[in-house]
């Protein structure tokens, strides 16, 4: 699917034009002088292999979904929407241990078994829709944060990209597709996704913008969307209105052709969004995973309102034919069964993808713990 020291820094943001997003890393000594303080140290556990590629069960592609269900059993969610003509697609709940969470496999299935596409994408040649991260109401319904790839015309091997919303009354086992809300402003960007938040009653989702010129570079921006329209909308299978961030206000339609300011300061270049985010209750901010894959790092920031993003520490580097998108937060004991809230010890889970062979798998998790 998607190709695409600790040190605390000031975020860097270029506003001069829609094609000019600035990817240029900050030195370690503006990094060092940036520094902000708060409540809380954040400590990082030893890194773990959980499954080898010869192992692994999944064809690893998405960050995993997770849902608690009946007796606080913790559930994982795998996508991988391919969008291929031999439809190679798989879609599975597993459940397991922390050590071994993808033990068990409950169900898995085809994208034209598991989507309804409610009418979208009907003139395509290629199609394919990920779930990257999922958000659980009350009633037990499921809305879906979605990457969609979409090719019109097969002869130029290219495909556009959007980050969409889903919907289940069924507690995964079937989704109906609402529709497009963002796109980045060069549809050929991939867009990433999943991450999202929840902030002053809206809902935040990160993606991946780059602007329309040639030379623009990519970041990593944000839109969002009131969080009751969004959820009475999907209701009805239809979607909110949605708007980037741009030069400090959020008046940009998400789904025009202008990019997003960047939120993320850029440590090692090649910042990139196939990552997720949650908020950590102990610290009273947000964190937020995000794979460098130029410099072959997974990065953790963190923020206070959802905007303003300060880098906190490197969880993992491999070596340089390997990279680390798709990483997810996965608190067994937290505050909310989807794990957008998180408490004083969590793991991140994520894989080493090798660059050239990208069936090549290994899971590894790291437990982090707040003092």
């Amino acid at each position: 699917m998607v190709r695409s020291l600790i040190f605390l820094v000031l975020i860097s943001v270029a506003t001069a034009s829609d094609d000019c997003l600035s990817n240029e890393p900050l030195d370690q000594e503006t990094a060092a002088s940036s520094a902000k303080q708060y409540t809380g140290k954040i400590v990082l556990g030893e890194k773990e292999l959980i499954y080898n590629d010869s192992k692994i069960p999944i064809r690893y592609d998405g960050s995993l979904s997770t849902i608690k269900r009946d007796d606080s059993t913790m559930f994982f969610f795998h996508s991988y929407g391919c969008r291929e003509l031999g439809n190679r697609s798989r879609h599975s709940w597993f459940y397991g241990t922390e050590a071994d969470p993808l033990a068990h496999l409950v169900s898995e299935t085809t994208e034209a078994k598991l989507w309804d596409y409610h009418g979208y994408y009907q003139d395509t040649v290629q199609s394919g829709i990920w779930i990257l991260g999922m958000y659980q109401r009350a009633n037990g319904d499921l809305l879906a944060i979605t990457h969609s790839e979409t090719n019109y015309n097969l002869g130029d091997r290219t495909f556009d990209y959007s980050i969409g919303i889903g919907y289940s009354i069924d507690k995964g086992k079937s989704w109906t597709y609402c529709g497009e809300i963002i796109k980045p402003a060069s549809r050929r960007t991939n867009v990433g996704g999943g991450a999202y938040i929840i902030k002053d009653k809206h809902l935040y989702i990160y993606y991946n913008d780059r602007g329309t010129a040639r030379s623009s570079h990519k970041g990593i921006c944000v839109a969002r969307a009131p969080m009751q329209e969004v959820l009475e909308n999907a209701e009805k299978h239809q979607v909110s209105r949605w708007h980037k961030y741009r030069d400090d206000k959020w008046e940009t339609l998400a789904l025009s052709e202008i990019a997003g300011t960047p939120v993320i300061p850029t440590v090692y270049g090649g910042e990139d969004c196939h990552s997720d985010a949650a908020y950590c209750v102990p610290l009273k901010r947000y964190l937020f995973t995000v794979q460098s894959q130029i410099g072959n790092k997974l990065l953790l920031y963190s923020s206070s309102n959802g905007v303003n993003w300060v880098f906190e520490t490197l969880i993992d580097a491999s070596e340089s034919n390997r990279f680390m998108p798709y990483s997810t937060f996965v608190d067994f004991n937290g505050p909310r069964s989807d794990c957008s809230e998180i408490d004083d010890e969590f793991y991140i889970y994520y894989p080493h993808k090798s660059k050239q062979d990208h069936d090549v798998d290994d899971m590894y998790r790291r437990l982090i713990t707040i003092k």
